[in-house]
């Protein structure tokens, strides 16, 4: 007689104690096989190897797929032991060989469904979009984390699929299990770890130990070592396993008895009805946790059907499991028959008409072996205990209902709830039932249909948990959620001030606006959770080459985390179609769901022009377009590292094409940036010019909104602040590099100024500043201070007001002036400032020729915000104005 092992660490071993158990063929009575039967010790051993090898992370720090790739290589080598498996499966358990065969394939698809299915389609992270609290906004995520250690138990009916289902579902998703066979059937888990020694599993992950539940299974429940228990078997037995976990609050599921209805309404078709209920009651002998063996008939077909019934249980062919032609085999020991035959006995006592069976098969070939008949009870009430009791025999109870009422009635009045049926032809009526009855399945002109990846389980004392499919698999794993807090500082929480005194008012914070703003000292570790506030995880930064030198870049991907998948660091000056095509190339390459623009107004409108073209397609030139767009692009996250782009809250990107030197404007509500990220720490130490210029652009702009022809009261308000902090933060920005309180005012200014210039549009100064920048690459914002007081005086006559709101909030006291006075002073004021703060003041300065002034005209005529100037334009009035400036 061949003789087993057991499992240990990658290791066949026999138990320490050196004993073995006989394996007994249910269908002849006699011994052969052996197999190692441990003991506590072996218990323990196969726990703390399970332990050491789940902490260690060889196999439960692998991702999905890679454990998905050793799953497949697996169930591929599992094929080759069918003949081995089923045959010793047939004789350990009595099943017969026809079956036992199909589900070693079975089983192999299983484990490639199952093993497909964590790696591809089941929750591993789940982004929370909706903000936890309004106390603690932030990002929150959710993982699915392997369990840890599990233990699987597993019953004598079904040994080699029972074994599968646990070791499985266990280790596809990253756990170790210690496996325990019942003792009764042993052989077949124990070939499964042949073929896991020979897989690319590692050792320790699979561990298959043997002997009786009350020494072996009390110390694999008891052990604090264990995180999850899994039970298949009886539900007594699950009652004192799920006591057992109690003590240490583990992880338990248990799939246990049933005593499941079968519903045969009045319109079935006759034959499939019958051969539905014999399915569900014979197959297996009956020894299946879900068989049908309540089998309720509407009383209008009730004779006619238990005749038909009885005549073909009569026909099935009893006898020795290994024989082809054998349709039901012997019980699978000695005991379980005694059992069955209890019950009959039972049955006969409480007055149920015994219809069929009801005994020994006679003849020879049944000698030695544990056979009983195929048994039918009629003339049952639904109290008496072969209706309420799991017998796990081949025992019947047929009872007959009036309506569908009292068939659910009946279906339902019982401890248990793990599986049933309905045969009928109306379908909808079949379904209507099915959901009234309490279980954990139910097949509809069908039985014992299982799927892999659909769930197994039952209601009431039928269990708790799932089994198989993505139910299944997340009953072996721990549920964990992750906040990432956005804020800097305490204060912008609504529960630290419960605590704690912060000084008023905050200097962080964040404004919900058409760009949601985020701003404050380090606010930049806000990232992530603005990433995925919006729903996105692959996150591409949009940069230039300058932004990484300057090390700037290196903290927003560290602020990004793992969410960013990428860099795009080839942004240039005054930013073209071209580089925006490469940039659209790259972030398709990386599959970005959401763009990150890092730097000034060229990265920013890069970011806006690549977000419209990943979105609609094509190349950049496609999709210069003035409000077209109607549906939402690519989400972006703007982070200015200058104080004056504005662009981080702008409808508007200017995109240059390379070609012919001009500027194109792109203006679309959907392009405005969902958020903006102020963080002066990424403005600190920026060169004195640079500063000056940027600060320059952003006080063009809250000037050229307000004295828009579509200037409006909201978009005033919002320019003149910025003129403001402007006035008051710039100097003091210039003259100190990192002073960060003034750099944080510029940042804000310059949004601020942002949304005074979106709606109305910019005018001329921005029109010139846009030609002769193309053309010279000459900082835009240079050219935007230089041109700003000669645009106001070539406007003055037309914004008098304005101008003279404008030389109030630069701090000129105007109450003695009349509004022309006011007018000319606001220009001067400007003049003044650029002259404070070190910028060039004529055109002249900026190598320039003279001869091109006629050509600037021509082209700045041309130029949208022309279009929104106050005073009509015409290219003698612009080159006038050119020629001032020189």
């Amino acid at each position: 007689m061949e003789h087993f092992k057991m499992y240990i660490g990658g290791e066949f071993v026999d138990s320490i104690s050196g004993r073995t158990k006989d394996s007994i063929d249910p269908g002849t009575g006699i011994p052969f096989a052996t197999v190692a039967y441990g003991d506590v010790i072996d218990a323990e051993a196969a726990i703390d190897v399970a332990r050491k090898t789940f902490d260690s992370g060889v196999w439960s720090g692998l991702a999905p797929d890679e454990r998905s790739r050793i799953i497949m290589d697996f169930s591929d080598r599992l094929t080759k032991y069918i003949v081995r498996i089923a045959s010793y499966e047939s004789m350990d358990s009595g099943g017969i060989i026809n079956r036992t065969g199909a589900e070693v394939v079975g089983a192999a698809m299983t484990a490639r469904n199952l093993a497909w299915h964590a790696a591809h389609d089941f929750k591993w992270h789940e982004e929370v979009r909706v903000p936890a609290s309004l106390a603690s906004p932030g990002r929150n995520y959710i993982r699915r984390e392997p369990v840890g250690v599990c233990v699987g138990i597993i019953p004598w009916n079904f040994p080699f699929g029972m074994a599968m289902w646990k070791i499985l579902q266990a280790i596809i998703m990253g756990n170790t299990i210690v496996l325990k066979p019942a003792s009764d059937t042993l052989i077949s888990a124990l070939i499964i770890a042949e073929v896991i020694a020979e897989s690319a599993i590692p050792k320790g992950v699979v561990n298959i130990v043997t002997g009786p539940g009350s020494e072996v299974g009390e110390v694999l429940c008891r052990s604090t070592k264990v995180d999850k228990i899994a039970f298949t078997g009886s539900t007594e037995v699950g009652r004192n396993i799920m006591k057992m976990g109690a003590d240490t609050i583990k992880k338990v599921t248990l799939e246990l008895g049933g005593k499941s209805a079968n519903i045969i309404l009045e319109d079935a078709n006759m034959d499939l009805a019958v051969d539905g209920g014999l399915f569900g009651t014979f197959f297996h002998s009956g020894q299946i946790c879900e068989s049908g063996t309540r089998i309720l008939v509407h009383e209008s077909i009730y004779e006619k059907y238990v005749d038909l019934f009885i005549k073909k249980a009569s026909r099935i062919r009893i006898g020795y499991q290994l024989d082809s032609e054998t349709q039901i085999g012997p019980l699978v020991s000695e005991v379980q028959r005694a059992t069955t035959e209890k019950y009959v006995k039972i049955g006969l006592e409480e007055g149920a008409h015994l219809a069929y069976g009801g005994k020994r098969p006679e003849g020879d070939q049944y000698a030695g072996g544990f056979y009983y008949m195929p048994t039918v009870f009629t003339h049952v009430d639904n109290s008496m205990r072969i209706a309420q009791e799991e017998i796990f025999g081949p025992v019947v109870c047929i009872m007959p209902f009036k309506d569908d009422d009292e068939a659910v009635a009946m279906a339902n009045d019982s401890i248990y709830g793990l599986a049933g049926g309905v045969f009928g032809n109306d379908i909808g009526r079949a379904e209507r039932i099915a959901q009234r009855v309490k279980t954990g399945t139910m097949w509809i002109n069908d039985f014992h249909a299982f799927a892999d990846l659909m769930p197994f389980g039952g209601y009431k004392q039928s269990g708790i948990g799932r089994e198989l499919g993505g139910y299944g698999l997340s009953e072996y794993t721990q549920i964990k959620r992750i906040h990432v807090c956005p804020h800097s500082s305490g204060i912008q929480k609504y529960t630290f001030p419960i605590l704690f005194d912060y000084p008023q008012p905050a200097d962080a914070f964040a404004f919900e606006g058409p760009t949601r703003v985020v701003s404050g000292p380090d606010s930049i570790i806000a990232l992530q959770y603005e990433i995925t506030r919006l729903g996105c995880k692959r996150a591409v930064i949009i940069t230039d080459k300058g932004i990484r030198e300057a090390g700037l870049l290196e903290k927003v991907e560290k602020a990004a985390g793992g969410l960013c998948v990428g860099v795009f660091d080839n942004v240039v000056e005054d930013s073209g179609y071209r580089t925006v095509d490469k940039a659209v190339d790259f972030c398709r390459s990386m599959n970005a769901d959401i763009l990150i623009s890092l730097g000034g107004g060229s990265s920013i409108d890069t970011a806006k022009a690549a977000a419209v073209t990943l979105t609609n397609g094509g190349k950049a030139i496609d999709n210069i377009t003035i409000y077209k767009l109607v549906d939402p692009v690519m989400p972006h996250i703007a982070i200015p590292t200058t104080a004056g782009t504005g662009s981080e809250v702008s409808n508007i990107a200017v995109i240059k094409n390379e070609d012919i030197g001009r500027k194109f404007n792109i203006a679309e509500f959907p392009i405005t940036p969902n958020v903006a990220i102020l963080d002066p720490h990424l403005t600190t130490g920026l060169p004195r010019k640079l500063t000056a210029a940027t600060g320059m652009d952003a006080l063009s702009h809250a000037i050229d909104g307000m004295c828009s022809i579509m200037r409006n009261p909201i978009c005033s308000g919002h320019g003149l602040n910025a003129i403001r902090m402007i006035a008051q933060y710039l100097p003091a920005a210039v003259e100190n590099g990192h002073d960060l309180h003034a750099r944080m005012q510029m940042q804000i200014a310059a949004t601020t100024a942002g949304w005074a210039f979106s709606i109305p549009s910019t005018i001329l100064t921005h029109s010139l500043a846009h030609c002769i920048g193309a053309k010279y690459k000459i900082h835009h914002g240079t050219l935007c201070g230089l041109f700003l007081p000669h645009v106001m005086r070539f406007n003055q006559d037309y914004c008098l007001d304005e101008l003279g709101l404008v030389a109030e909030a630069m701090g000129i006291n105007i109450s003695a002036m009349t509004k022309a006075e006011a007018a000319d002073a606001a220009a001067n004021a400007v003049a003044d400032l650029l002259k404070r703060i070190g910028l060039f003041t004529r055109l002249s300065d900026l190598d320039i020729a003279e001869a091109d002034i006629p050509m600037i005209a021509l082209d700045a005529m041309t130029e949208i915000p022309t279009l929104a100037n106050p005073r009509k334009c015409t290219v003698p009035l612009i080159e006038e104005v050119i020629r001032k400036a020189f």
